[in-house]
């Protein structure tokens, strides 16, 4: 039984670096070394979908393990933009937390905070989102030279 658990846990992650998420299939890379380094980023990429995806529903892991520390404000900021006026619409997490981060991260991929759980798709979805408005966040920060 835990053997095949950990098979499907592999199948998982081809998924998503496949068609449900990242489709590294459709890439014009053409040589070896460039989809080897390719496939690396996209195995990242896809262990954070799973970590968020497994932390939806709580966990007490802290959002590091998918962002750097500095990181976290930035989130917070995007969070409270993503929040609705309903006690369903607002990140029940501890902030910090990847169960936290997973909320955020669901919420700019799409899902309304209603019905099923966000899935693997939805995750990678977001998390492409969150790391653009991360960089976006730091950007703003950032002292001006002009």
């Amino acid at each position: 039984m835990r053997l095949y658990r950990l098979r499907w846990r592999i199948e998982e992650v081809f998924r998503i670096m496949k068609r449900d998420g990242l489709d590294i299939e459709s890439s014009q890379l053409e040589t070896a070394s460039r989809l080897l380094n390719l496939a690396a980023l996209a195995l990242v990429a896809a262990a954070h979908t799973i970590q968020l995806v497994d932390a939806r529903d709580g966990s007490v892991r802290p959002a590091t393990d998918v962002i750097a520390p500095e990181d976290i404000e930035a989130a917070a900021a995007i969070s409270a933009t993503l929040e609705g006026a309903t006690e369903r619409q607002k990140n029940p997490h501890e902030k910090g937390s990847l169960s936290w981060l997973s909320w955020i991260t669901a919420r700019l991929g799409g899902w309304n905070c209603y019905y099923k759980p966000p899935g693997p798709k939805t995750m990678a979805r977001g998390l492409d989102r969150l790391i653009d408005r991360i960089e976006g966040f730091k950007l703003a920060a950032a002292p001006s030279d002009v």
